[in-house]
């Protein structure tokens, strides 16, 4: 259709169709005008008639004529399927669990509220709690029966903050059944059954299509769990609204058959009206709710006692110490984990984008960066460390560093007064049982990488075959054209020798016997022709692709075995570390054993005992000086005040020798004369005012540098670190102190060397590195007198000097300058004379100056 016809439709459809405005035109008699007013005046005295019917119908079906006729549209309705509805509850009389329903401390999230005598739940809105899923889960399981649990939605919000974050964290509610241990978010595990508000069904993270209307605020939902094996909807699970099934029963998953079910609810944004008690909602039949469970039927969950604990572990960074923590949590799943940690976990699980790890991430301080203000500035923690007063249950406190140091426990057991306070120390050789869980999860990674590669060889087999298959099957058509071209050009001259026969075979005498001379010749370029063709085909079968050895690798992957050196292997270490190297540099020589004295009613030693856990506690100390750097380390003003003298004494020495070359020799020891060197008693003047380094050049002056700042670096370390454990640095730390303290690189690349080691043996009579210990210590024990550099310098240049002149071209130093000679400078050019009228202005662009004679300044 024409657009002009597609618009004219709209306003049809929108606004009806208008009646044509009559047209008015005035009459040229005036007497026609009078009648005129006559029948109108007429005309409102009378009654107005009602439009006949005849009239209307007119009107419609020149408007049917008018647009196109509508296409018939067949309204299908919804297909309910038919199903037996639910009998009467027949009355029992076994005895009824006596427990109240209720929802304890382990069993809710820490951001969800029980209120109004734990029939109401809401949910912290504070430090980014908002943004997390709240979940509570009933004290009482259901293993057999059919009961029902009610549901009210009471509030539905959006915080401001929301609207301006690109997280998705809109809110919900999720109503269901899950296993005790199971995680308190519903979605999370496979071990749960529950609806949305949104109409969906979902058994543990599958989700159905969507399977009845939205639910609203102020409806009254009601969940039953059918576990009869008598009744026909056996193990399946119903929700009714107001009253009114919302859909047929669902089967629950075969893993969860046979397992006490709890009633579970999540939310987030939210806020909810629980009822396990009489039903306030009539269902088209009867049905007992899960305070009316029978004994027999009920799996009732301990109630915890008044007496709460708080755990805190004690390990050392990257030594099984979140290993250890989880295992503990799969035994003792009603303890309750706090730390940076979990709250990630918690985070991502509500539907939060994992931050990308950035460089001091690690797992005891993770990075928040989710692009929420109130989880970004770690308000979350802060939160947190005051829910132990508001929700009181066993806890489990996991921050590896500040564990470890004594300042920060007493910070953390402050804020669980009237809790029992256990310290569990995880140091030292590992049980058997540790050890055996640590082997199986490295022979599953190992496996997991094994099955990775087989699946990626056997594809790329399977890749090859096929491009074996199609070039075969190439081969095979170009075998196929080639035969069919050969038989056509066979047939060609056949069909020629033919004609060539019947011609000559026409003529007469000596023609014939001409013809007969010649087809001796052409037999004969047929046999050379085949011989030819012969070849070819060769060619053809060598051009088909050779079969190629492929390795067996079987219909299943191989089973992978730990090696001996993963069987002695006792710790897993991760690609993220527990403590960031920054951290564990300022904090690891604070780290102690906790002593009852700190406040700890227990302290409980899992792997070994106490006092050898301090010992090991001790050497692990040690040895992490010896391969930590200390970030925080800043050079002393004696260190700044030594350098800052050398390079003043190291400018002098450079100008007396290039006074005393300007002066000539004199009556001074002659090069290479017998000088005990280290009897010099001066070295400004060895004899006649020659100094001892008068035929120092650019190396030796570069070397005399290099022993000076090496060992000022050596012996100011030392001294700054002041720690009786760190008397040397270590040979992979040498880079970062001498940057640290001399806030330029070591350039090895000056002496046309590749590494630091090779470097250090050209002053090797000064500064060394241990072959054993892989340490940098001085050679020299006092240099404080320059003297003794200066010395060491002169006898190295001698001993080069004399390797040298005996043919030793091996110990000639590549030595480069910093200071290459300057380029020549090119001839001056006289400047071009200056253009008339043009003046010079401020930039280089003829705009930025003043404008030229004769123009008005405008471009």
């Amino acid at each position: 259709r024409p657009p002009w016809f597609r618009r004219a439709e709209l306003r049809r459809a929108f606004f009806g169709t208008m009646p044509p405005k009559a047209k008015t035109v005035p009459p040229k008699d005036p007497k026609e005008a009078e009648a005129k007013k006559e029948a109108e005046a007429k005309k409102k005295v009378e009654p107005k008639a009602k439009p006949k019917a005849t009239e209307e119908k007119k009107r419609k079906a020149d408007e049917a004529a008018e647009e196109p006729a509508p296409k018939e549209v067949k309204v299908v309705p919804p297909q309910v399927e038919e199903f037996e509805e639910e009998q009467d509850d027949v009355p029992d009389k076994k005895p009824k669990i006596k427990t109240e329903v209720t929802f304890h401390g382990s069993d809710l999230t820490l951001n969800a509220i029980p209120c109004m005598g734990n029939k109401v739940l809401m949910a912290l809105n504070e430090g980014g709690m908002q943004y997390l899923i709240a979940g509570a889960r009933a004290n009482v399981g259901l293993k057999g029966g059919r009961y029902m649990f009610e549901v009210k939605i009471t509030e539905m919000y959006h915080p401001a903050e929301a609207s301006q974050s690109r997280q998705n964290v809109r809110g919900f509610i999720r109503i269901g059944f899950s296993t005790s241990g199971s995680s308190l978010i519903l979605g999370e595990s496979e071990e749960s059954v529950w609806f949305d508000n949104n109409g969906l069904f979902s058994a543990g993270k599958t989700k159905a299509p969507k399977t009845f209307t939205k639910l609203n605020k102020d409806q009254g939902v009601a969940i039953i769990l059918n576990l009869d094996e008598k009744s026909p909807h056996a193990n399946t699970v119903s929700i009714f609204r107001d009253g009114v099934r919302a859909c047929k029963p669902r089967k629950l998953p075969e893993n969860l058959i046979g397992k006490p079910l709890f009633p579970h609810v999540s939310y987030r944004h939210a806020s909810l009206m629980v009822n396990f008690g009489k039903p306030m909602t009539k269902l088209p039949f009867t049905c007992r709710s899960v305070s009316e469970a029978t004994a027999a039927h009920a799996f009732v969950t301990p109630a915890p006692s008044g007496k709460y604990e708080m755990l805190m572990p004690v390990a050392f960074p990257d030594e099984g110490t979140f290993d250890w923590l989880d295992s503990f949590l799969e035994a003792n799943p009603k303890y309750t984990e706090l730390s940076d940690r979990k709250m990630m976990e918690w985070a991502v699980a509500s539907g939060l984008t994992r931050p990308k790890l950035g460089l001091n991430a690690s797992n005891d301080k993770p990075n928040y960066q989710y692009g929420v203000h109130s989880l970004d500035d770690n308000s979350l923690m802060k939160v947190v460390q005051s829910i132990p007063s508001i929700q009181p249950r066993n806890f489990v406190v996991m921050e590896v560093k500040s564990n470890l140091v004594a300042e920060e426990r007493a910070q953390i057991l402050k804020r669980f007064p009237g809790y029992k306070k256990v310290a569990h120390v995880v140091m030292g050789e590992p049980k058997k049982a540790y050890k055996l869980r640590v082997h199986q999860q490295i022979l599953k990674q190992k496996q997991q990488k094994s099955d990775s590669t087989w699946r990626m060889k056997k594809a790329q087999q399977e890749q090859k075959k096929r491009i074996l298959e199609q070039q075969k099957l190439m081969a095979e058509k170009k075998k196929e054209m080639e035969e069919k071209k050969k038989a056509e050009a066979e047939a060609k001259k056949a069909e020629e020798a033919k004609k060539a026969k019947e011609a000559k075979e026409a003529k007469e005498g000596e023609e014939g016997e001409a013809a007969e001379a010649t087809e001796e010749p052409a037999e004969e370029k047929e046999a050379d022709a085949e011989k030819e063709e012969e070849p070819k085909a060769e060619e053809t079968k060598a051009e088909e692709p050779a079969k190629m050895e492929e390795e067996d690798l079987g219909d299943e992957p191989p089973q992978v075995e730990l090696t001996e050196e993963e069987e002695k292997q006792n710790f897993i270490k991760g690609s993220i570390p527990d403590v960031s190297p920054a951290v564990l540099t300022k904090a690891f020589a604070s780290f102690t054993v906790p002593e009852k004295s700190e406040g700890f009613d227990e302290i409980n030693y899992e792997w070994q005992e106490a006092a050898e856990s301090k010992e090991y506690l001790r050497k692990w100390v040690l040895e992490t000086k010896l391969t930590t750097r200390i970030e925080d380390l800043q050079p002393s003003n004696d260190f700044k005040e030594k350098y800052s003298a050398w390079q003043k004494t190291f400018a002098e020495l450079q100008t007396k020798q290039k006074a005393w070359k300007s002066a000539g020799k004199k009556d001074g020891v002659k090069e290479g004369g017998a000088v005990d060197i280290f009897s010099v008693e001066d070295i400004n003047d060895i004899g006649g005012g020659e100094p001892l380094y008068s035929h120092f050049e650019a190396e030796d002056w570069a070397m005399l540098q290099l022993r000076y700042e090496f060992f000022l670096l050596q012996d100011s370390f030392v001294k700054d670190v002041n720690d009786e454990d760190r008397t040397a640095i270590p040979e992979a730390h040498l880079a970062f102190y001498y940057q640290k303290y001399f806030k330029k690189g070591i350039n090895t690349k000056q002496f046309s060397l590749s590494d630091v080691p090779e470097l250090l043996k050209l002053i090797k009579d000064t500064v060394a590195i241990d072959e054993e210990t892989k340490m940098f210590t001085k050679v020299l024990e006092d240099a404080e007198s320059l003297d003794i550099l200066v010395k060491c310098t002169e006898e190295s240049r001698k001993e080069r000097q004399r390797r040298i002149d005996a043919g030793d071209e091996t110990v000639r130093l590549k030595f480069l300058s910093h200071n290459p000679a300057p380029a020549p400078v090119p001839a001056a050019v006289p400047p071009a004379p200056a253009a008339v009228g043009l003046q010079k202005g401020k930039g280089k662009a003829m705009g930025k100056g003043k404008p030229m004679k004769g123009m008005m300044g405008k471009w």
